[in-house]
């Protein structure tokens, strides 16, 4: 049974253990899935089964990258309950302290613990010396004032950021963040800023990032009455990248900068344009009902400086479809999301149904090995115990026999006294048992009485302890063999316990190994570590005989 118990908890730790390494693996697999494919990520992650078996190492991971896929997805991190938990434990990791600090700031923000997150990433800072990972965290403290809509002490921070190393592209956009918010200042400083980011991205040859510093410089302008200088940007840009030059952003913004300098046929000329970039935009459904809205009010400022009828139904028609149109997407999305729940409770059903038909798969292997292993162990120590009960019954038939044969028949090459006094105590000891007085009461071939009597003491079934009188067969020791036992006793006082007396008793006796084991119901292994204990305490040597032993101290 102890190898079954054995197996068996082999079986299991191999089973948890190759659960565990596959999970382990799919875990890191999404490591580099992070920054490029974060969706694919999460949905990784989101696969994963039997998550509350995860040990410690593999929970914290699997925590820590969905967050970072969260973060790359701009999607919120309140929902991530453990995050804090799996941010103390990161936290110590060289190569991932700092980002440790921006998923707290970034979970107290979107927790709208505004000033707790400006605390997590001021103690990154002082806790971090590396230029790169400083620089992380200012721009990421940049976006959360910028967010409170505190423009001075996030230009404060930028001009910090700006004093470390750094490539020319990442210096473009902070110069470019700078200018954006001394602009939203009032500041003049801004435009040195906004020409420095522009001329940094396009010695790199960044051309959007260039563009996009030069289309909010000149709405920076446009917004200082600087209308010229504005749309002479906007030309710049359309060298650039002509294609974005098009678009009705830019096209409106120049038709805005035209009507103020009272130049309404140019101004018409970029509306139409704009118009028809927006009508573009909005085939392939990037609607945008703010920038429609500054269209139509330049079109009907338009049409009524130019004397033309002013009329408002088509614009009127275009929020009407605009309405429409999120009326059908909020009940596309409500019809959606009642799908995605059902499919979710059925794939969490499927789940479920999937783990305990693997568990009850496990259980019935379990089981069934268990069960065969028990049955094997059962039958062999079964056939073990027949074995040595009809081993123990031949013998003590066998004893039977000699005590009942005549002294000539006995043993060669002991003296005719000898074998006549062994086959006596044999009988007595017989006697004792009862197995004498069936053979004298029924004295057939097929004795049922008989059989049933040595079976059962050979079997363990009739305690010998019960039957055997010692006090009266030491006697007849004494009688036998020239007062062995008297001699025993005084000769090894307390040293040698009851049994030990007996079994030295039994040997004097003639009575061998077996047939001591079928007397006193011991196993042969018991009897000669018996016999091993009462060598070393009458002092004879490993194998020498034991009552010669004693027999030669005998004064």
């Amino acid at each position: 049974m102890k190898f079954a118990k054995i197996c068996l908890i082999c079986l299991i730790s191999i089973l948890f253990s190759c659960n565990g390494n596959q999970t382990e693996d799919i875990i890191s697999d999404t490591d580099t899935l992070l920054v490029n494919n974060p969706k694919r990520a999460i949905a990784i992650l989101d696969s994963l089964e039997q998550v509350s078996s995860l040990n410690e190492k593999e929970r914290m991971h699997l925590v820590w990258n969905r967050a970072l896929a969260h973060q790359t997805l701009g999607q919120s991190l309140a929902e991530d309950d453990q995050l804090m938990e799996a941010i103390n434990y990161y936290r110590t990791e060289n190569d991932k302290q700092a980002d440790s600090y921006l998923l707290e700031a970034s979970y107290f923000n979107w927790k709208g613990k505004e000033e707790d997150a400006i605390r997590a990433i001021d103690k990154g800072l002082t806790e971090i010396s590396d230029s790169i990972k400083r620089v992380q965290l200012l721009v990421a403290k940049v976006g959360m004032l910028e967010h409170q809509r505190k423009y001075d002490q996030a230009s404060g921070v930028l001009k910090e950021a700006l004093t470390y190393d750094m490539s020319k592209r990442e210096s473009a956009i902070l110069n470019y963040k700078l200018g954006l918010n001394l602009s939203l200042l009032g500041d003049k400083h801004s435009e040195y800023y906004y020409d420095k980011g522009i001329k940094l991205a396009t010695e790199n040859g960044d051309t959007d990032i260039a563009c996009e510093i030069m289309r909010n410089y000149a709405d920076y302008l446009a917004n200082n009455g600087q209308y010229s200088r504005s749309n002479a940007m906007f030309y710049q840009i359309g060298k650039l990248m002509p294609q974005a030059a098009e678009l009705s952003a830019i096209q409106m913004s120049m038709a805005g900068n035209y009507i103020n300098m009272h130049r309404l046929d140019s101004a018409r000329i970029c509306n139409d344009k704009a118009i028809k970039s927006e009508t573009e935009l909005e085939a392939k459904g990037f609607a945008n009902i703010a920038r429609r809205a500054e269209l139509e009010q330049k079109r009907f400022l338009l049409d009524y400086e130019s004397g033309k009828p002013v009329s408002s139904v088509e614009f009127a028609r275009f929020l009407d479809s605009i309405t429409a149109d999120m009326q059908a997407k909020e009940s596309t999305l409500a019809r959606r999301q009642e799908t995605k729940n059902r499919l979710q409770a059925a794939n969490y059903e499927l789940k479920l149904s999937k783990q305990r038909m693997g568990w009850l798969l496990s259980v019935t292997m379990l089981l069934l090995i268990g069960g065969g292993m028990g049955g094997y162990l059962y039958y062999r120590n079964r056939i073990r115990q027949l074995a040595e009960a009809e081993d123990r019954i031949d013998t003590l038939t066998k004893m039977l026999t000699e005590a009942q044969k005549a002294p000539a028949e006995n043993e060669i090459g002991k003296s005719q006294p000898q074998v006549e006094d062994d086959a006596f105590f044999k009988k007595i000891l017989l006697q004792q048992l009862g197995i004498i007085r069936l053979v004298a009461s029924t004295p057939t071939n097929q004795n049922q009485a008989l059989l049933k009597r040595i079976s059962g003491i050979s079997g363990g079934e009739i305690p010998t302890d019960s039957l055997l009188v010692w006090s009266d067969l030491y006697p007849v020791i004494n009688r036998l063999y020239d007062n062995f036992h008297t001699r025993l006793t005084n000769q090894y006082a307390g040293a040698l316990t009851e049994k030990e007396v007996q079994i030295c008793c039994l040997l004097c006796a003639g009575f061998s190994t077996k047939e001591i084991g079928v007397i006193t119901q011991q196993s042969n292994a018991t009897i000669y570590v018996r016999k091993t204990a009462i060598r070393k305490k009458i002092g004879a040597a490993e194998g020498q005989d034991i009552v010669a032993c004693i027999n030669s101290v005998k004064g």
